[in-house]
């Protein structure tokens, strides 16, 4: 019996591409696991916590809450390591189809998932399917 590989990391960086951000970097099992739990959001679930997430890297103690809103409002930091993801059941769909896309288009690459919040106070999160530049971030964090 073959075990089955996946990552799903989650980190915070300051000024990364430009803005403060919380980077998702994943693998193709990470990836669809997400795309799984975004596609929940957007149908019939009204939270989720990503400490539940199967290929999350125990690692690292950043804490986030994905949570379905009536508006979009982001990511915001709650405390120390803890966030909450706030957004509509539509931009969860969003979000899923993007990450649909990425592996309908090609074997890696990147979106931005933004909130498009109106205050804009949120934090600017970047999912990476296996790219090597986003590698080197990690190497620098932990």
């Amino acid at each position: 019996m073959t075990t089955k590989k996946g990552h799903i990391h989650i980190g915070y960086f300051d000024n990364f591409k430009g803005e403060n951000s919380i980077l998702i970097s994943v693998d193709i099992n990470g990836l669809l696991e997400l795309e799984n739990v975004f596609l929940k959001l957007s149908q019939e679930l009204s939270e989720f916590d990503f400490s539940k997430l199967q290929y999350l890297d125990t690692s690292i103690k950043l804490k986030l809450q994905a949570v379905t809103s009536k508006e979009n409002i982001g990511i915001i930091q709650t405390s120390s390591d803890n966030y909450v993801w706030k957004v509509t059941t539509v931009k969860w769909g969003e979000f899923r189809e993007k990450l649909t896309a990425l592996y309908k288009l090609g074997d890696h690459g990147h979106q931005y998932l933004d909130s498009d919040s109106t205050d804009n106070k949120d934090l600017q999160v970047v999912l990476s399917w296996n790219e090597n530049a986003e590698k080197r971030w990690w190497e620098i964090w932990k």
